[in-house]
């Protein structure tokens, strides 16, 4: 997807695998050195045993097998070496029975789990869907049915989806509600949860119907078959995980807000989203909104302790945040602390929203952080960022995270994601590695 030139690599003693039409530029002692070497700006490719596989590379497919993600069929994977072997004895049989039994074991099950930006089918974007004559016209499509291949979908709904109070139409406002039948894009879709501990999820159109607004979101999209994080009655609530399963997989996931929750954090008898801070006293003192203060005024005790609760009862564990600053390819200092304290505590997949823009990533043999995936469904286009985003996929081998892959689109007509193509689909992950690099290098 990058342009740029295309170098091989391999481990000493693999040179001679056909790496035609090019010869191994470099050769490293272990695949560990081998995989540290193929950064984002290396052009590197290699061929690797499927068990060294780490989330900070991506494996390719080819001819439409991907053994890392579980497509096609083993059996006819091209690159194989083959030994013929020939038993003269009884022993020499059952030696020979035993190394093909053990080369003939099966890839671990393959769990795919994709993530979305965030989701506002609200104001223009309402208009647009309504002037369709489809509730489903957002999602209906490729991008849809891609949403709908995984084994676990998940989304950030930056709004209320509430039917209390009629919603403001396309006209400049930021009182983000739409109604329940928006929903049906996301089920069309197959999305599985999402996360409201996001700072629009108050809103109700003509009417002030504060928490009432998030509790109503709550309860349809629960009616539609759809796991909701970040929000509820109270505080306890608020907090709690979604448990999921795909395969024998358990999948814990967690949602917290750190952009409107000084305003709107649940309480002990108080209905609201998850707070990401565990106070904010401090940031309310200054007057102005908890994320422009400094991460220093960041407390993250109650986040580090349910995230390692949650890890030791499931055997991955997701985190979403809403944080940071928007309209920015670079994460906040805020951002940074909260998403990296998550993988500390056991989290292996962390997805921020809030910025509009897509944003850094930093990929650990064993965790991945996306700080921002940019809109998802939304009518902003003030700014070409704005309009632009990528879906996160994430492959699983039982708890062991071993793929990623980002996949851009561009929103069209202001409500309808699209896979980008080119130049447009470089330039979005030029962004993202781009802005990965300065945050390495901070």
């Amino acid at each position: 997807g990058i342009a740029g030139p295309v170098r091989a690599y391999a481990v000493a003693g693999d040179e001679g695998m056909d790496f035609a039409p090019v010869a191994p530029e470099r050769t490293f002692a272990t695949y560990e050195a081998l995989m540290a070497a193929m950064t984002m700006e290396s052009g590197a490719w290699a061929f690797v045993p499927i068990e060294e596989v780490v989330p900070t590379v991506t494996a390719i497919a080819v001819s439409n097998i991907d053994l890392v993600r579980g497509k096609g069929d083993p059996a006819d994977w091209p690159y194989v070496e083959g030994v013929t072997m020939v038993a003269l004895t009884a022993e020499g049989r059952a030696t020979a029975e035993a190394l093909v039994a053990e080369h003939s074991a099966p890839l671990p099950e393959a769990v795919t789990v994709i993530a979305t930006g965030d989701i506002l089918q609200s104001r223009c974007s309402l208009a647009r869907i309504r002037a369709s004559g489809d509730w489903g016209a957002a999602l209906r499509g490729p991008v849809g049915e891609y949403l709908a291949s995984a084994d676990l979908t998940l989304g950030s709904i930056d709004g209320s989806i509430q039917d209390i109070s009629e919603p403001f139409g396309c006209f400049p406002h930021v009182n983000l509600s739409s109604p329940p039948e928006v929903i049906e894009a996301l089920t069309l879709s197959g999305f599985d949860e999402v996360t409201v501990a996001t700072n629009h999820v108050f809103d109700c159109g003509e009417a002030l119907c504060g928490a009432q607004a998030m509790l109503r979101t709550i309860e349809l999209l629960e009616e539609a078959g759809i796991a909701v994080v970040g929000g509820g009655e109270n505080l306890e609530e608020a907090l709690a995980p979604a448990i999921l399963t795909a395969g024998e997989t358990t999948f814990g996931i967690l949602g917290f807000d750190d952009v409107a929750a000084y305003l709107l954090e649940a309480g002990e008898s108080r209905a609201g989203t998850a707070p990401l801070d565990d106070s904010y006293a401090e940031e309310n003192a200054a007057g102005e909104p908890s994320f422009f203060r400094p991460a220093s005024e960041l407390g993250l005790e109650r986040f580090r302790e349910r995230i390692r609760a949650l890890a030791a009862e499931v055997d991955v564990v997701v985190v979403q945040v809403q944080t940071g600053t928007e309209d920015t390819h670079d994460p906040s200092p805020r951002s940074i602390k909260a998403l990296r304290a998550a993988v500390e505590e056991g989290a292996t997949l962390v997805v921020g929203n809030q910025a509009h823009h897509v944003q850094a990533i930093e990929a650990g043999a064993e965790a991945f952080i996306a700080y921002a995936l940019g809109n998802f469904i939304f009518d902003q286009i003030r700014l070409e960022g704005h309009m632009q985003g990528y879906l996160l996929e994430a492959t699983y081998w039982g708890a062991r995270l071993v793929n990623l892959r980002l996949v851009p689109y561009v929103i069209e007509d202001r409500y309808r994601p699209m896979f980008a193509e080119g130049a447009v689909r470089a330039k979005i992950l030029s962004d993202v590695f781009e802005a990965s690099t300065r945050l390495a290098a901070r």
